[in-house]
């Protein structure tokens, strides 16, 4: 996730961020698109019963930390985080939080996801996807999360992983 400034309430028309606006304030979990904009994989409510088994806010705070520092020792995706990952964590605390069903702390303020548009000055390839896939997973074990719910949550985050990719991994 990157650091610069965001425009709330502003798309880059990629699908990435949901249309609040017309939604109830009470929907919690936020939908995983696949490339036609339609739900995907875990709605809302299958987040939600995550977010809970995970232990809520606070056990997701300690996975986020936990991912940051498996990022910070990986030679291959360090060099594509910024120098400095105190933000990042930051935000990946409130985005994955609100992911998984909890406050939509993200989006009230930061504002849309807008994704795509937030990783794209970064070089991401499928294999670096897979290695953040697997860091994350890794993660969750670590702070506790049964080998069934961080293989769950793990699915559901493979393919937004995926859609962050921006170049071959020969490249």
């Amino acid at each position: 996730m990157t650091d610069g400034p965001d425009k709330p309430g502003i798309s880059d028309g990629s699908g990435d961020a949901p249309d609040f606006r017309n939604q109830r304030r009470s929907a919690r979990g936020l939908p995983v698109l696949n490339s036609d904009g339609e739900p995907l994989l875990g709605g809302p409510g299958t987040r939600v019963r995550l977010f809970e088994e995970l232990g809520g806010r606070e056990n997701v705070e300690k996975v986020v930390d936990r991912f940051y520092d498996r990022i910070d020792v990986d030679p291959k995706l360090r060099p594509i985080f910024p120098a400095n990952m105190v933000v990042g964590r930051f935000r990946q605390k409130m985005f994955l939080e609100e992911w998984l069903g909890g406050e939509p702390r993200y989006t009230t303020e930061i504002g849309p996801w807008q994704l795509r548009r937030r990783h794209a000055p970064f070089r991401v390839s499928e294999n670096g996807a897979a290695r953040w896939i697997g860091h994350m997973e890794g993660a969750l074990r670590d702070c506790g999360a049964t080998e069934e719910l961080a293989s769950e949550i793990a699915a559901l985050l493979r393919p937004v992983a995926l859609r962050m990719v921006n170049t071959s991994d020969s490249a």
